[in-house]
């Protein structure tokens, strides 16, 4: 991968797999408070998106260099307001080379509900990532970091991409 940025976040993610919540379906744990910190949100709050934000904390730190993500806990907000380069699900469908390792995946449910990961690797139409506040399957609020798959869908939401 050439980007550094993205590599480090890869790397910093596959490191928090199997993190926790305490007690399950608390959205609290010591990592989850972590995470939940980094965007100044306090324990028992959804934390996909914190978990993303941390992420790229940590990664653009090991770099010395600023966090280009939005400093939030909402993934659609993130959407709304980020500064990279936006890659509709359509668009995605239709070129699935336009997801990289990396990005950052949105999904929108509607009524303001989301769920957001980052993407380790694509094949064809489908995506491995790692996302936190999920489970084994997919839930939008579950209990830890785990590394799934998922198709690439034109739905609504999309992807980000941060050089």
């Amino acid at each position: 991968m050439k980007n550094p940025l993205l590599n480090q976040v890869i790397i910093i993610a596959h490191q928090q797999l199997g993190v926790k919540e305490e007690p399950e379906g608390s959205n609290s744990g010591p990592m989850v408070n972590e995470y939940l910190k980094s965007v100044n949100l306090p324990p028992g709050n959804a934390w996909c998106a914190a978990f993303v934000y941390w992420c790229f904390e940590q990664a653009s730190a090991r770099l010395n260099r600023l966090n280009p993500l939005v400093k939030t806990g909402s993934c659609l907000y993130h959407w709304r307001r980020t500064k990279g380069i936006r890659i509709t699900s359509a668009e995605a469908l239709r070129n699935p080379l336009l997801i990289e390792p990396g990005c950052i995946f949105i999904i929108n449910y509607g009524k303001g509900k989301g769920h957001t990961g980052i993407v380790v690797s694509v094949t064809g139409d489908t995506i491995q990532t790692i996302e936190g506040n999920t489970n084994t399957s997919h839930s939008a609020n579950g209990v830890g970091v785990f590394a799934l798959e998922r198709k690439v869908e034109g739905g609504s939401g999309g992807f980000i991409e941060y050089g």
